[in-house]
Order: C-alpha cells, then structure tokens, then sequence
C-alpha cells in the first residue's frame, strides 16, 4: 500500500547544487501552476521570453506552460517551491479574483516581501513542509490518511490565501467585488482553454460548453477581457509553439504531434499565419545558447507532474 499522502500541490527545497540547476539549464513547468520563494541569495533566469532577478524575499508566481532558461545563480542560493495541480488552485483564485485581477496578476509574477510577510510566508512553507515529511514516515490507518490530507490542505490553502493576500497588498488593484455571470462564463472558459488547447482550436466548441452560440459567447470574451475568444485560443498554441521551438530540443514534427496538428505542414502553415514565419526559421532565429547546447536534459521535479 503507498504510504504517501496524495495531495494536489508539493513541496521541495531548493539549494544552489541541486542537480537540476545547472546554469544555463532549462526546465519545463509542465502542466502545473505554483509559487517560488528566495530564501537566500538569487536566481536570475529568462521565464516566458522575459528576464527575473530573483533574490531573497521576493516570491515568483509561475503558471502552466513556461520555459525556465537558467542564466544564473548564486552560490549560497536556497528557495522553496510548491507547485499546485491547476485544478486545485484555480477554483480558490475564482472566489476572490475576478478575470481582469488575473490578468494583472500573470502579467506581474514577482513580488518583493517585506521582512514580517517573507517571515510568515517562509514559516507556513517550512510547517507545510515538515508535515508532510511527518506524515508520510507516519504508520497511520486509511482513517487517519484521510484526515491528515484534509488537514494538510488545508494548510496548503492558508498558505495559497495568504500569499494573495500578501499580493494584493503590494500590488493593491481595484477590486470588482460583485462577479456576474459573464466573468464566471470567462473563468470557465480559462480553465477549459488550459485543457483543450492542445486538441480544440475552434471557438464553437468552447461555447458549446456554455450551452452559447459562438457569437454571443465570442462578445462576453472580448468585453471581458479586450480579446475576442479565438484570440486567445490562437495565442495560447502559438506561445506553446513558440516556447518549444526557442526552448526544447523537440523536431518540428514533434512539436506538431504534441500539437495535435494533423500534419507538419499544417501545424506549418498555421504557425507562419500568426507570426510572420515558418516553424524552422522561427527557431533558426531565436533558438537560445541552451536549446543547442543544452545537456542537461533532466526536468526540474517542483515544475513537473
């Protein structure tokens, strides 16, 4: 019997020579969304074609489908990562953030603490921490697995509400408190878009969902959020595309099967559609030093299933 509690977010600590931190290294974040928290020294790294300085007491707010390119680390560097199946995370986002405070939020993922919030922060991950790694060297009955998962959810929840609180306060953003029924309709088509995206690439089917003709359900989008449904859903294959064809040493047939494009010269013609150029020259001119020359190949586990 597996003596691991199943949960829907880990924990790891993080040090300077662990092994999947190799400069110039990449690292995929998958399918999950997650947090990571600088508790001493820095990191500097390219995340979604953009440059971070992390350093400590600054928290990084990652979400599902970046590429990490490694530039630099400090040697005494040490952190704490918990990444969250999406599934878990996003209703709890829904209930205090609507769709415009999301988009705001991804569009500035790295927040500076002040000495009292990187000390709450970094005592309910070290408590989260400790209790799993209890319970799980713990002989317990299915009764009390059961509990002791509600109760490290638990924890883990207190800890996703008190880093958002901890963002808003620094990041304060006009607040819609009343949500209607467009910005729920906006919000499920977000999570259906994360999981479709790869398969569904028409908007008819996303409004299908909603019980809503494409037209209609393509206006509440555009209202909502200033970008009309397809867009979206364009955007999101492109800059899946993209960051596979800069990043990962995947052929282009390759990248097109993960695609779901029935043919490479489909996903080809597509791709040139929306940027201007074909897969190859694509990556011929931004592929990095590290998509090259990369050798370390190994994921880094906090940002992979």
């Amino acid at each position: 019997m597996d003596k691991q509690i199943q949960l829907p977010f880990e924990c790891t600590e993080l040090k300077s020579d662990s092994p999947f931190l190799i400069e110039d290294s990449l690292i995929s974040t998958g399918d999950m969304i997650g947090l990571l928290l600088c508790t001493e020294g820095s990191i500097e790294a390219n995340i979604d074609t953009r440059k971070y300085s992390i350093t400590k007491g600054n928290i990084f707010f990652y979400t599902p489908s970046f590429f990490v390119h490694i530039l630099h680390k400090s040697d005494n560097f040490c952190g704490i990562a918990i990444r969250v199946d999406y599934d878990f995370v996003l209703p709890a986002i829904n209930r205090v953030l609507s769709i415009r405070e999301q988009l705001l939020f991804k569009g500035n993922p790295c927040i500076s603490l002040n000495k009292r919030q990187f000390e709450t922060v970094e005592s309910l991950m070290t408590s989260l921490i400790s209790r799993i790694e209890l319970e799980n060297k713990s002989t317990i009955s299915m009764q009390r697995k059961t509990l002791m998962r509600e109760l490290i959810i638990s924890m883990g929840t207190t800890l996703l509400f008190e880093t958002l609180d901890i963002y808003l306060t620094n990041n304060p953003i006009e607040h819609v408190s009343n949500l209607d029924r467009n910005d729920t309709i906006v919000q499920n088509f977000f999570i259906s878009l994360h999981h479709n995206y790869k398969v569904e690439r028409d908007v008819a089917f996303y409004a299908s969902q909603q019980c809503m003709t494409p037209s209609y359900f393509t206006s509440v989008i555009k209202n909502k959020t200033s970008k009309p449904a397809l867009q979206w859903i364009i955007e999101t294959v492109i800059t899946d595309a993209k960051q596979l064809l800069q990043y990962s040493n995947s052929s282009i047939k390759e990248i097109a099967i993960h695609l779901n494009f029935p043919t490479q010269s489909f996903f080809g013609k597509y791709f040139k559609q929306y940027t201007g150029l074909s897969p190859k020259d694509y990556r011929n001119k931004f592929a990095t030093h590290a998509h090259i020359e990369n050798k370390h190949k190994d994921h880094l586990p906090i940002f992979l299933p």
